[in-house]
């Protein structure tokens, strides 16, 4: 994947995109239900926790985050539905060639949610 950046390149070379609860230095992937408890004391952003709150208590997304070791930052983050959908995302990076390369870590996170959705399905 080509995502204008050598390092992301690298990182996702690495340790490519996970889909299951883990965490490594690039991303950490976390399953949250509707209302969880933990939302309060997550540095989440607004509109994440918004969301995770108003969902009933039945529904689950998963919460992924992505980070720059090398810079020691968060990168992206984004919240997906239990179909595998990206419902909201957050770029934490303004510099232009950090942002592209989000929008591109955004449609390889959203293609590896909808085919292991498929393979559960």
């Amino acid at each position: 994947m080509n995502t204008g950046l050598k390092t992301i390149d690298d990182l996702i070379l690495r340790h490519g995109i996970k889909t299951d609860e883990s965490q490594d230095t690039f991303q950490q992937v976390m399953s949250w239900s509707g209302n969880d408890p933990r939302v309060a004391h997550y540095k989440l952003p607004f509109c994440f926790y918004q969301l995770i709150t108003n969902l009933p208590a039945t529904q689950n997304v998963t919460l992924h985050h992505f980070y720059l070791p090398h810079r020691k930052a968060r990168l992206a983050s984004f919240l997906i539905n239990a179909q595998g959908r990206i419902i909201e995302q957050v770029y934490y990076q303004r510099d232009a060639k950090y942002v592209k390369a989000s929008k591109k870590l955004q449609s390889l996170v959203q293609s590896a949610y909808l085919s292991s959705n498929r393979v559960a399905a």
